[in-house]
């Protein structure tokens, strides 16, 4: 991913055409940058060898151990990781899960796995779906997975498990991301547990959930904690000499003598402020290349980096509010507005946010939720950790719901403008 910034209008006659921007030159098209020579080494979802993982040696020796019970008869254990945001969790699963196909591949018990991230509209029945989805891309001979049409239970048994039967008789490795954000997460868990009782599949099927929120340990149902049987793993933060270690080991996607000195300690020290997040590091790692790169600069400098930690706040957000509808962007912008404007306040009660959003709403020309939505959307913004919430007992006006910003505003306010269009044209961008 590129800078993040609004596009601003430029009148200049000189302006860049778009045709020439797009234009390569075959000559210029295999070597564009001058800072990166191997890039996807730092893409958030690029799952390194195992010797550029840093400091989680144990959890995955315990997670390749319990895998292993999947090839020996054994019964492993379904697995609940929690940890801060960049701490590892989903790398460690994902790794050992790539693993685990490679070792069993063109053996006589392959194992297939599925790693599933839900979004703000994810379903009990869409995440069969996209088990089933990934299963048969995996296949020999795939089955059609229609986009709709069937239930949950028919994509499970038309879809799903037939294939695994048949070519990944090993079993079924499934991978789910911050489970604390799936509205259905319960059942889905549940039905994994008893897929051997309840689907009559003779398979192991093991689960993996992954969470940020720790606190959401008490939102899982006790039936489903009798039939999970669970083992908790707990990721803690990284520390500032593992996060040097991690960008060290992702030198190289940087072409040699482009470093300066002082990025990877200055990179390392800022994501170590913010509880240790290894992403964070490698996005901003990552960003203050893409910067010296665009400023055509020869070498990368600890001013990039603290350039593009501004950046990632904007990127972060963006990811946090990513599938959230119109108007729960529309409410976060009225706060932001209610923010700037009273900056000697903190808190913002429902009624003040929800009268500026209906101004904000008819601006864009859309017809504004009520309060009772509004409410709700607000509320699920607590959950994501984009807000900040609390109850106070207002005297005569009985008890009320206030909402404070958890990131910077400027940062929320870009990251909104930059994801949604009515916003960027009320904004004249």
């Amino acid at each position: 991913m590129g800078r993040i910034g609004p596009l601003m209008p430029n009148n200049d006659s000189t302006q860049t055409t778009v045709d020439e921007i797009l234009n390569v030159d075959e000559e210029d098209s295999e070597d564009e940058s001058d800072i990166f020579e191997k890039p996807w080494l730092l893409e958030i979802d690029n799952v390194p060898d195992a010797n550029r993982i840093v400091g989680r040696d144990d959890h995955i020796t315990f997670l390749a151990k319990n895998l292993r019970k999947m090839r020996t008869n054994s019964v492993p254990d379904n697995v609940l990781e929690w940890g801060e945001t960049g701490t590892g969790k989903t790398l460690v699963a994902r790794h050992v899960c790539e693993r685990l196909e490679a070792a069993t591949a063109g053996t006589d018990s392959p194992i297939v796995t599925a790693y599933i991230n839900p979004d703000p509209i994810s379903t009990y029945t869409s995440t069969f779906r996209k088990i089933a989805e990934q299963v048969n891309a995996k296949a020999e001979n795939p089955l059609d997975v229609p986009y709709q049409g069937l239930s949950a239970e028919h994509y499970r048994d038309q879809k799903l498990w037939p294939v695994v039967q048949r070519e990944f008789s090993g079993g079924l490795v499934v991978i789910i991301d911050e489970i604390d954000k799936h509205g259905e997460v319960n059942e889905v868990l549940y039905t994994l547990s008893r897929s051997q009782s309840k689907d009559d599949v003779d398979f192991p099927v093991l689960t993996i959930g992954i969470s940020n929120d720790i606190e959401f340990k008490g939102e899982i149902e006790s039936r489903v904690q009798s039939t999970l049987q669970p083992e908790h793993r707990t990721f803690t933060p990284y520390e500032e000499d593992q996060l040097i270690a991690i960008l060290e080991n992702r030198r190289d996607a940087f072409y040699d003598g482009v470093l300066d000195d002082e990025v990877i300690p200055t990179t390392a020290e800022l994501a170590a402020e913010e509880h240790g997040d290894a992403r964070r590091a490698v996005r901003l790692f990552r960003n203050a290349g893409e910067i010296a790169d665009e400023e055509g600069d020869d070498i990368v400098t600890a001013n990039h980096v603290l350039e593009a930690d501004e950046l990632v706040e904007v990127e972060l957000f963006m990811e946090m509010v990513k599938g959230t509808p119109l108007s729960g962007k529309l409410l976060l912008f009225a706060l932001t507005r209610l923010d700037r404007n009273n900056p000697e306040k903190e808190w913002f009660r429902t009624s003040e946010i929800h009268e500026v959003y209906q101004t904000v709403a008819r601006d864009v020309e859309v017809e504004p939720k009520g309060y009772n939505r509004a409410l709700e959307l607000l509320n699920k913004h607590v959950t994501t950790g984009v807000l900040e919430s609390k109850k106070k007992e207002g005297g005569d006006q009985g008890k009320f719901r206030s909402y404070s910003l958890q990131g910077d505003v400027e940062s929320t306010r870009t990251g909104l403008i930059n994801s949604t269009p009515e916003l960027q044209t009320l904004m004249g961008w």
